[in-house]
Formats: C-alpha cells, sequence, structure tokens
C-alpha cells in the first residue's frame, strides 16, 4: 500500500466517497484541498492543481484505534518506528497509547500518537505494567499533574482489576471509589484532558459512570442494568474484543489453554458481544480499541479485526466504521481527523470498493493520503 504525502494545494478526485459520518457515499466528485485543509468534499468544479486521481476507488477517513499500548509486548525488541509504520501501513493514521512503564514514547512517525504518558493504578492492584502507583487519592492527583505537565492528551486510570480465565465472570475488584474517580476527573478536566478508564466488573463500571469519566475501557461483566446507565449517560464504550478473541483465534494461544479455560473464555466473548449487541440497540456510543500489544493483538491490522468483530456482535457496518473513525476522533478529542468534512486534515484511506458494502475491502488499502 502506498503512503502518501499530501501537498497543501491539491485536487483529488474519486469515484466514491464515505464522509465518516453519513449512511451513503458521495459519487465522481472532486475533494479539494487548500491550505492543508479540506476546502469542499463533492465539488465538481475544483480548479486546484495538482490533480491525484482515483476515480476508480472510494475515499474515507484514516482509521483511529482508541486503545493501543505501543510500547507492549516489553520484551519484544521491535522498535517503536516499526511498530507505528504497522499502523500506517493498515490505514490507521491516529492511535490512543493506554499506557505503559515507558513514559514518553518517541516515535518518527507520521502516525498521531495520542499518549497518556503512563497510567495511573492503586498501588498493590492491577497495573503495574501500565504506569505509576498511587496510594491515595492525594497521590493520584498529583499524578494527574505531573503526567498533564508532560503533555499527555488524555489520563487513564485503572479503576478495577481484570477478569478472569478460568472462572466465567470473576472480575478483579473496583480500585477507586466512585468520590476519588470524580475528583481525577474534576483534576484532568482542568487540564482539559479525557479520562480513559480501565474498568471491568459491575462495580468498577458503575463507579467510572457515577463519575463522569470520558470512556470506559473493556467494560466486562457490567449488568445489564449498568449497561443501560452506560448507553443513558453517553460516555463512551471500547469494549476491546480482540485479546480476548486472540485467546480462541491464534492457535499458539489457544494450545496453551486448558479445555476449562478455552470454555470460560468462549462464554465470556459470546457475553460481552451479547453486551455489546444490547448497548447498541440501546444507543450506546461504541467505539473501536483494540488493546493492541495483548498476548495475539497485533499492532494495526488488529483494529481491522476489531471492526469486524464489532459488525459479528450486532453493529451495522456504519456503526463499525464510524466506531473507528468519526467517533473515536470525537472521544479521543481529535480535530483534525476521524472525518471528512471542511476544516479537517486530509488524513484519508484510498480503498477498492465501498466499506458500507463491504467490510472486508478494508483489508486491502490502496492508498493512506496524510498531510504533508
Amino acid at each position: 500500500m502506498q503512503i502518501i504525502k499530501v501537498p497543501e494545494e491539491i485536487s483529488i478526485k474519486y469515484g466514491q466517497l464515505w464522509d465518516g459520518l453519513s449512511a451513503n457515499v458521495y459519487n465522481n466528485g472532486i475533494l479539494s484541498i487548500t491550505n492543508g485543509f479540506i476546502k469542499a468534499i463533492n465539488d465538481h468544479t475544483s480548479n486546484v492543481e495538482p490533480v491525484l486521481n482515483f476515480s476508480h476507488a472510494t475515499l474515507m477517513p484514516a482509521l483511529i484505534d482508541t486503545h493501543i499500548h505501543l510500547a507492549f509486548p516489553y520484551e519484544d525488541v521491535q522498535p517503536l518506528d516499526q511498530r507505528a509504520q504497522q499502523y500506517l501501513q493498515a490505514g490507521v493514521a491516529a492511535v490512543r497509547d493506554a499506557g505503559s512503564t515507558c513514559g514518553k514514547l518517541s516515535v518518527n512517525s507520521s502516525l498521531l500518537l495520542l499518549q497518556s504518558m503512563g497510567a495511573i493504578y492503586k498501588k498493590g492492584c492491577y497495573g503495574s505494567a501500565l504506569g505509576y502507583p498511587a496510594e491515595n487519592l492525594s497521590q493520584a492527583l498529583q499524578l494527574v499533574d505531573k503526567l498533564a505537565k508532560l503533555g499527555a492528551k488524555h489520563i487513564k486510570i485503572v479503576a478495577s482489576g481484570i477478569f478472569s480465565f478460568k472462572i466465567f465472570s470473576k472480575t478483579g475488584a473496583a480500585t477507586f471509589s466512585a468520590s476519588e474517580l470524580r475528583s481525577i476527573v474534576k483534576r484532568a478536566a482542568a487540564y482539559n484532558l479525557p479520562v480513559m478508564a480501565h474498568a471491568s466488573g459491575d462495580e468498577a463500571v458503575r463507579c467510572c459512570l457515577e463519575a463522569g469519566v470520558s470512556t470506559i475501557e473493556h467494560g466486562y461483566f457490567m449488568s445489564r442494568e449498568t449497561l443501560k446507565r452506560l448507553a443513558a449517560s453517553g460516555i463512551y464504550w471500547a469494549p476491546t474484543l480482540s485479546p480476548v478473541n486472540a485467546q480462541l483465534a491464534k492457535p499458539e494461544l489457544f494450545s496453551a489453554l486448558s479445555p476449562a479455560m478455552r470454555e470460560v473464555i468462549t462464554r465470556s466473548l459470546q457475553y460481552h458481544q451479547e453486551l455489546i449487541a444490547e448497548g447498541f440497540a440501546l444507543g450506546a456510543r461504541i467505539l473501536a480499541g483494540t488493546d493492541a500489544g495483548a498476548p495475539g493483538v497485533l499492532h494495526g491490522i488488529s483494529l481491522l479485526e476489531e471492526i469486524m468483530l464489532l459488525q459479528n456482535s450486532g453493529l451495522s457496518p456504519l456503526a463499525a466504521l464510524q466506531a473507528a473513525t468519526s467517533k473515536a476522533a470525537l472521544a479521543c478529542q481529535l480535530s483534525e481527523a476521524g472525518s471528512l468534512m471542511t476544516g479537517k486534515k486530509p488524513y484519508i484511506l484510498v480503498l477498492k470498493d465501498n466499506p458500507l458494502n463491504n467490510l472486508r475491502t478494508l483489508f486491502s488499502p490502496e492508498a493512506l493520503l496524510i498531510p504533508a
């Protein structure tokens, strides 16, 4: 696939264009770029030169992965620049990093990398591989200050443990109270930073909803009642199907599981997909986040697999695509990408087919256009 840097003045001819928002496509038009920004998306008279001809193809917004760990796996010596390149080659122009112990990540790439600079977790609880421990609320607030000053684009909080692969529906306990989380959200808001909250189990998800976090990450084994509250709240939800699916789909992981664990993981995935289907029907704002870097979840291409998993969980093709484009951009406070609209920058994926009709076309992109 080509990665093309788009000059500040150019016209791009297309056969079809999906803007990241609409249920339909535009046919046979011109997308014009002026001063480095999209001027028009359905222009038939543009005389801006030069002209890039994709009249045989479909344009759509470049993809966004809302939950990755670029530094994972730690034991892999693959350079971060190479991992970043894998995203671009998969048609992914932006990613939201959910934390590591590496602090600020240095990457020489055109990839838009939104960094947390490390997650905040309760000392003695799950999260030691993700960032910084806090013994109490005061320390957690100090960490928010520290991360904001380092240039974090969001605050990642670890509000629970993980769920068990051995006992169905068992999850790690909630680690911060709703009151503590509310204070953390308030401190982050002082820096205009959204809060992404790792939360599985009903208590942890409810505490996060009461605190007004920006996004719920994972959300495994919340109750139906809490799911209704999530949908009504307008808080985004990244259900991260990929790490659990990988345990069943990747032979090297599947072979290491006992028969009992295979059954638990299969039931857990099915239950989570049922929650996603119900959440979608209720109007929940669902995002595509892969947890890339987790075992079996590859950087880049896993986002395409996550989109397919969301569709298999009951989302329409339109909603599954929006989960990795326009809705993802809103959740990440990424104003320059996520849709093809006047005033946006040209982060554009070129496909051979209309993705609304054929999501599989995402797996064979023709080109990724990014600003020069």
